[in-house]
Parts: C-alpha cells; structure tokens; sequence
C-alpha cells in the first residue's frame, strides 16, 4: 500500500498559470505573471516545500506550465526521492492569459489520452510516477471507454500507477462506477476526490475504495478559499459556525480545515494548493496541532447543489 511520512502534498494548479479560481490567488502570486517569474517563483516554493519534507507533487497538463515547472526544478536537485502524479483530459487554452472567454477544454477521447501522454512524459520523463483521468463525471463514459481502458493498461504496465480524479456533485456516483470496473480491470489505484468540511458527500463511498486498497488524495480541503479568511461572502451562515468553531479551539479557520481532513483515517495524501512559501508554512505550522480533539462538523456541510453551483460562480483571477 502507497505510504508517505508526511501526508501533505503539493499540488501546482494555482502555481502553473496566471490564472485560477482560488479566492484571491492574484494578491498571491503578484502582478509580474510572466512565465520566468512564476517559474522561479514555483521553484522557491518547492524548494521550501522538499526543505520540509513534502514528498507529493500534483501537476496536470491543464495547469498551464506546472509540468514544465516541476520537471526543469527536479532537474536541479542531486537526489530527488519524490512521488509525482499529473493528470490528462482537459486542454490549457488561455494562452498564459488571466482575462479570456475559454480557460481549458474538456477531451476524455482515447486519442487525446495518447496526445498528452506523450506531451507529460516530454516533460516529466521518468519522473512521472502517476497518471489520473482528469475530473471524471457520470456523463463522461470515459470509465466504459474500451480503448481508453486499455491504453491506460499500457502505461499501467510501464511502472506508472493509474487513477482518476473527480468533480462536481455526482463524485459518489463516479467513484462507484471506478469500484465496480474495477473488480474485473484491476487498474485503478488512486482516487483524488474533493473533500472538505462543506463537501463531505464521499467520505462513505471513499472509506469502501480504501478499504479495496485504493489510495485516496484529498483535494480542495480549502474549497477554493472558502474556507480560509478571505471568504466574506459565500455560504455565510455555515463559513460563521465553523469560524466560531475554530475559534473556540483557538486555531484558525485555516488550521481547522487542513486537521479535519488530515484526521480522517482513509486519506492517504493531503493536497494544499499553497502558492507562496507563506501560504505553505502555515500549511505546515497546522500540522503541529494535528492531534488535537475536534467536535464532529458534519452539520457544517453544504448540500451538493449548493457547493458546486457556487464553485461554478468563482472567478478565475
């Protein structure tokens, strides 16, 4: 079974491109959005985050230039002792803009599999140790693709774990359907899932996938910023309760977060989306609380409508 000493891992999405959804991910990042900036700029965060011990690193083809980014920093270091998974089925068409109509493109196509498997091991050669089906939907059918079962068989047997990743409100109905195909392709072995106090509809489904050895990566632990103390306008009734909560505990919003889903026993990897080494440390700085005793939060979630209609409504900046 997949194992890291540290649970927490990095991924590259808010890194990778001027533009993404997080709740003020332009204050983050600065004004200078040029490649080379953001380039050395994700360096200095891997950098603060392989200082401390973070093992996993997430990219995706769709995150711009986050697979470049990573492979060009691990070419510098002496020893790289990491474990990288990236992602297929979605297109980057923002062309390095902030301000555009389309940001990326949908394709779960057996030919467009084969397009960006050979673009990810262009960049990331052997340091590609595993490869997920980008956000995987009921309506997608790319589970009961044949050729794309079997493509995917292939890199499977080049030493390169296989799993997906799942969006919007029918992820449980998702990973079912992975469980099931899965008894008789025994091909998947991860499943990044969005987990968080307000979307709590998997956790159920994602115990029974753990339990039949799949290794489960929580994303979005911070709902795009909604959980953080840059929300002061979304899901307000819930966001005061859990803010009172953490303030009870006398921790942060924040540090509450990242514990609750650090806790829960079946999560292998914990990503953060942290884009400064800021934003990172105090990442690290709550795992110093990691034991402490939380109250159940199950009445702080957000019925499944209500979170992705608003996640829909986040403006990429």
């Amino acid at each position: 079974m997949f194992k890291l000493e540290n649970k927490l891992g990095l991924g590259l999405a808010a890194l990778g491109r001027p533009g993404y959804i997080n709740l003020g991910h332009h204050q983050s990042i600065g004004d200078d959005k040029s490649k080379d900036n953001m380039r050395n700029k994700c360096h200095e965060v891997l950098d603060f985050a392989y200082k401390k011990d973070i093992r996993y690193f997430d990219v995706a083809r769709v995150y711009g230039e986050s697979e470049e980014f990573l492979s060009s920093w691990i070419r510098k270091q002496n020893q790289f002792a990491g474990f990288v998974g990236s992602k297929w089925g979605y297109e980057y068409l923002a062309e390095w803009n902030v301000e555009t109509d389309q940001h990326e493109r949908k394709d779960h196509s057996h030919s467009f599999l084969k397009k960006q498997w050979v673009e990810t091991r262009m960049n990331l050669g052997k340091s590609i140790d595993l490869y997920q089906i980008h956000s995987v939907t009921p309506e997608s059918s790319v589970l009961t693709d044949k050729d794309v079962i079997q493509e995917l068989h292939t890199i499977k047997k080049g030493g390169v774990d296989i799993g997906i990743s799942t969006s919007g409100p029918q992820q449980k109905e998702t990973i079912t359907d992975l469980l099931d195909i899965n008894k008789s392709e025994k091909l998947f072995t991860f499943i990044q899932c969005t987990i968080n106090i307000f979307e709590q509809s998997c956790i159920e489904i994602l115990k029974k996938a753990s339990e039949q050895g799949i290794n489960v990566i929580a994303k979005e632990i911070f709902a795009n910023g909604r959980l953080t103390n840059l929300n002061n306008n979304l899901h307000q009734e819930n966001f005061i309760k859990i803010t009172k909560v953490a303030s009870n505990l006398n921790i942060t919003i924040e540090d509450l977060a990242l514990i609750w889903v650090y806790q829960l026993p079946f999560v292998k990897i914990v990503l953060t989306g942290a884009s400064t080494i800021d934003q990172l440390d105090r990442n690290l700085n709550s795992l110093n609380l990691i034991d402490i005793e939380l109250p159940s939060l199950n009445n702080y979630r957000l019925s499944q409508v209500d979170y992705w209609n608003t996640r829909k409504t986040l403006s990429w900046n």
